[in-house]
């Protein structure tokens, strides 16, 4: 099941929130972190948040993951945070959660 509120639909797309973790050894989900009754999908970035490299590479890893075309994703907030909104382009909430939901089985086994 998908948290309430980590993906919204807008006219344009769905919104998901997530928060980043960069520098890890690997770029993996994490799982789902609730901040002030925010869920947001934690994310794990190999790469440093340098010259917006961690947000590049968030942006593909979201491509491949949700198989998803690159172009069709978009950083809308936190661009310079750990806290990010990421936009999907021409994707609705219904579809994101479609893709996300194989995802969140497997980072919380025991949600239906």
């Amino acid at each position: 099941m998908i948290p309430e509120g980590l993906i919204r639909d807008t006219p344009s797309g769905a919104v998901l929130a997530v928060r980043v973790t960069p520098r890890a050894s690997r770029s993996t989900f994490q799982g789902v972190l609730v901040k002030e009754d925010q869920p947001m999908l934690r994310i794990a970035l190999h790469s440093p948040p340098i010259d917006g490299r961690a947000n590049e590479e968030l942006l593909a890893f979201l491509s491949r993951q949700l198989d998803l075309p690159h172009s069709s994703l978009e950083i809308i907030r936190g661009m310079q945070s750990r806290e990010k909104l990421v936009r999907t382009i021409g994707v609705s909430a219904d579809e994101l959660s479609t893709a996300l939901l194989p995802i969140l089985r497997r980072l919380l086994p025991n949600s239906a």
